[in-house]
């Protein structure tokens, strides 16, 4: 940069000069003419061209900055005295100017090239420098690495005299090894054959194996591949236990290969070997084995011998039988664990005593029958027979002794082995099948065949001694529901349990048994009078009404009671388990939970019962059932939040039928599911005229029996009578019992869901009288939960209290709505508001009504609701 502006410089400068001497000098001085200042200008750039010559030594451009500038003054002179002055002149400035700048490029051009050639040189030079000292140094290590090959080559010289020398002395060391060698190796020989082991080399790179003095060489020397051979010869139990041990070894896991296993022989079958052996040579770069040596020992014999030995030892450890061995003088010698079982004393305290010092000899009968054995015993060489043991250590068995002589080759006594069979066994045995032929395993009481062959010993054998007899027969009511929910094991758990009780609060009776499935039976004897059995009963009852706790789950059960009397309903077996039969089925018939004492009006009473069932499908197909509402009242502000719906016979003759009297027996029948399609139908209608009258919220609960969820129509009940109604499914209600949801609760509770896509509310109904599980109030979708009335009443008893403030609890924590029902009086109407109870109902309120009746109710709680809000 800086020659670049020098030059410009310069070269401005030359033109300034020579502008000054062409223009102002003939000015200045007239003396001087325009071709003598000409001239003159000519001559200075033609000199300063000279001195810009100088630039050519760094650039042509540098160069033409001084010149160029310089030519604008005779440029403009040119133009200035166009035809004033020699054209001559002019022309040959031009042309000199021209051939200046021809030299100026050609001087460049030189100088360019021999700056060039100058640093070429200059490489050259410090290339041949640096070449003249590499030789140089090459030159001295050479001269030292000769002086080291000398030094080198007299040591080898020296090394070789001493090799030689070690050589010769070692050759003769290794003549003397091989010969002992070879003495050895023939001793080794020797021995392996005497021994039976038979050496092997097995080169796994080249895949062959050497064999020394091997029987089964036949099989293997055609064969590369020993290892692959041997997996066909080998046993295939072997096998893998084989492939096991010598892949461990290959991979370096076990530091020694040893397995012992079945091979195959040329001439066929089996021989036991033992190998061992070892990898010697390993490749150093993977690893990978190459060669492996090791013996294989023929111990076929030895095999045998051993499993002789260890089924002898194995039958003698796991007789069932006690085992003893005697010597000459019967001092035992040998006992197995059985006779140290049977007689009470370990195998230490037994040895080196005679046969008969471990029993106790204090009878002198009983020590003379002991000597006869012995005697028997030394003079024929076997004894058989059953004998009495009274052990020192305690133990009493009856046995069967079995004693026989063992001789030699020559036919020479050398021991004495016994045999003992414990009879006690035998005779638990006898009495065990005795009580599987007469009690039942699971509870643990008589059976079915031991209570009839008891009752018949009672009224045969017995007759004189028992004048009155009460027999009782007991069923769990709903048990087979009960027993699917709980399981098989939970049902028998249940009926142990069942069966401990009536043990517990029958202990005065003459026979308590289990005749099948949940039916028992109890005998009594009537030492007093008749009603001392309903006493008992009673107790019976009061005993069931504490729960049953089944594997964490508490459940409270009823029982049916069915009561026959000799001789006052027969003095025959079969007649009278009959009359006790047919009280039981009187108390199921009345709905469980029941004492029925057998008597003649029963077939009276069962004949009732068809004129009754016959009048009651009359009564559905001449629509004398109706429907009646009691009202359930909100606790918040005394409202009316909707009505339960109940069934009443309107019987022609009778009046009103209560439905205790008539929904057991239609639950017996398809009856019921007609029923209830009726009070579904009946309740829907008259949500619709209470809808019309304006009361759009009302609430009716229908109650539903377990044959309806099951048969399969309730859907289709409720789907007609909502879609023939106009309603909501939002006003109707179903109450569905405990014992409902257990009866196949899978398809129940399917049946549930499909529901409350309806939008019906479901309810449990009397929540804690029945299975009582709490797990289906999580399982199903229950939005009421109803306390009952048996709780309700007693809600002065603390404990009755506590359980029902429980109850209210559970079901807020569970988002449920509460409904307490069977309410009677103002002081239980305030335990349960103070408990945050949702919906009460019972006869403090209102009686069931008819439905004009509630309809009219409902006014008036509505004209009642509307003046307090006014107020």
């Amino acid at each position: 940069m800086c020659w670049l502006i020098q030059s410009l410089a310069v070269g401005i400068s030359i033109a300034a000069g020579i502008f000054t001497i062409y223009y102002y000098l003939p000015q200045a001085n007239p003396v001087f003419e325009d071709i003598e200042a000409l001239t003159l200008s000519a001559l200075l750039l033609i000199v300063s061209q000279a001195f810009g010559l100088t630039y050519l030594t760094q650039k042509l451009s540098y160069f033409c900055l001084v010149f160029l500038p310089s030519l604008f003054p005779f440029l403009l002179s040119q133009l200035d005295h166009v035809g004033h002055s020699n054209p001559f002149f002019g022309l040959a400035l031009n042309f000199a100017l021209i051939v200046i700048l021809l030299c100026a490029t050609s001087s460049y051009r030189i100088h360019s090239r021999t700056s060039r050639l100058y640093a070429e040189n200059d490489i050259l030079v410090k290339n041949a420098e640096q070449q003249v000292h590499w030789t140089d140094e090459l030159c001295q290590q050479l001269k030292t690495e000769v002086n080291k090959s000398k030094d080198i080559e007299q040591q080898l010289q020296l090394s070789n005299q001493l090799l030689e020398q070690k050589v010769r002395e070692r050759t003769y060391d290794i003549e003397q090894i091989n010969h002992d060698l070879k003495n050895q190796q023939q001793n080794l020989k020797l021995a392996h054959e005497i021994a039976g082991i038979r050496p092997w080399d097995w080169n796994i790179q080249e895949r062959s194996i050497t064999l020394t003095n091997h029987k089964d060489e036949k099989i293997l020397r055609d064969s590369k591949d020993h290892h692959l051979q041997l997996q066909y010869l080998i046993h295939p139990e072997d096998l893998a236990y084989f492939k096991r041990n010598m892949k461990q070894h290959l991979r370096g896991q076990i530091e020694r290969y040893d397995a012992t296993y079945r091979i195959k022989l040329s001439e066929g079958g089996w021989s036991w070997v033992h190998d061992i052996g070892r990898v010697i040579s390993r490749d150093p770069k993977n690893k990978k084995p190459l060669r492996m040596v090791g013996i294989r020992r023929d111990i076929q014999q030895e095999r045998l011998s051993q499993e002789r030995l260890k089924l002898v030892a194995s039958v003698l450890e796991q007789a069932a039988e006690g085992i003893f061995i005697l010597n000459l003088d019967l001092d035992y010698i040998d006992v197995n664990p059985h006779y140290e079982y049977l007689s009470g004393f370990e195998r230490d305290q037994i040895i080196g005593k005679s046969l008969f010092d471990i029993a106790v000899q204090n009878k002198s009968q009983q020590r003379t029958f002991q000597a006869n054995i012995v005697k028997q015993i030394q003079k024929i060489g076997s004894y058989d027979g059953e004998v009495y043991a009274k052990f020192l250590s305690g133990k009493e068995s009856t046995l069967w002794l079995h004693i026989n002589a063992v001789t030699d080759d020559e036919g020479r006594i050398t021991h004495y082995i016994g045999i003992v069979s414990d009879l006690t066994e035998r005779k638990l045995q006898e009495q065990r099948l005795s009580y599987l032929e007469n009690y039942d395993t699971l509870t643990d009481l008589p059976n079915r065949f031991y209570y009839n062959y008891q009752l018949h010993q009672y009224l045969v054998s017995q007759k004189d001694s028992i004048k009155e007899m009460a027999v009782i027969r007991l069923n769990i009511d709903r048990f087979r529901p009960l027993n699917e929910y709980l399981s098989n094991n939970g049902g028998d758990e249940l009926l142990r349990q069942v069966a401990q009780r009536l043990r517990m609060t029958n202990a005065e009776a003459l026979f308590v048994a289990h005749l099948n499935g949940d039916d028992f039976a109890i005998l009594y004897e009537i030492s007093h009078i008749r009603p001392s059995v309903q006493h008992h009963c009673e107790r019976i009852a009061q005993a069931f009404s504490r729960p049953f706790n089944i594997y964490g789950q508490e459940h409270v059960i009823t029982l049916s009671m069915g009561v026959a009397f000799y001789p006052d309903h027969g003095r025959q077996l079969d007649y009278l388990n009959n009359c006790a039969e047919q009280a039981l089925n009187e108390a199921k018939n009345l709905g469980g939970n029941t004492i029925h004492f057998y008597s003649s009006e029963n077939n009276a009473l069962q004949n009732k019962g068809v004129f009754l069932e016959r009048d009651l499908r009359k009564a559905i197909q001449n629509n004398e059932l109706v429907v009646y509402y009691q009202p359930k009242i909100n606790f918040s502000d005394q409202s009316i939040y909707g009505f339960e719906a109940l069934i009443r016979w309107n019987h022609p003759e009778k009046g009103i039928i209560a439905p205790g009297l008539f929904i057991p027996l239609a639950e017996q029948t398809s009856l019921i599911s007609d029923i209830g399609r009726l009070v579904i139908q009946q309740a829907a209608k008259q949500i619709r005229q209470w809808n019309d009258l304006g009361f759009n919220h009302i609430c009716v609960s229908v109650n539903i029996v377990a044959q309806q969820l099951r048969r399969g129509q309730l859907l289709d009940d409720l789907d007609q009578a909502i879609a023939d109604n106009h309603i909501s499914g939002a006003s109707l209600e179903l109450e569905i019992t405990e014992s409902s949801l257990i009866e196949n609760s899978e398809a129940v509770k399917n049946l549930l869901n499909e529901i409350k896509q309806r939008h019906i509310h479901i309810a449990l109904d009397d929540f804690g009288t029945g299975y009582s599980s709490l797990s289906y109030l999580a399982d199903f979708p229950i939005d009421t939960l109803k306390i009952d009335r048996s709780f309700v009443c007693k809600i002065g008893e603390n404990k009755q209290a506590a359980i029902v403030s429980a109850m209210v609890a559970m079901g807020k924590a569970m988002g449920m709505t509460v409904v307490a029902e069977g309410i009677e009086t103002e002081e239980q109407l305030e335990y349960l508001r103070d408990l945050d109870c949702d919906i009460a109902q019972g006869y403090l309120f209102s009686k069931p009504l008819p439905e004009q009746d509630a309809t009219a109710y409902l006014v008036r709680d509505k004209t009642h609701q509307t003046y307090i809000s006014q107020v």
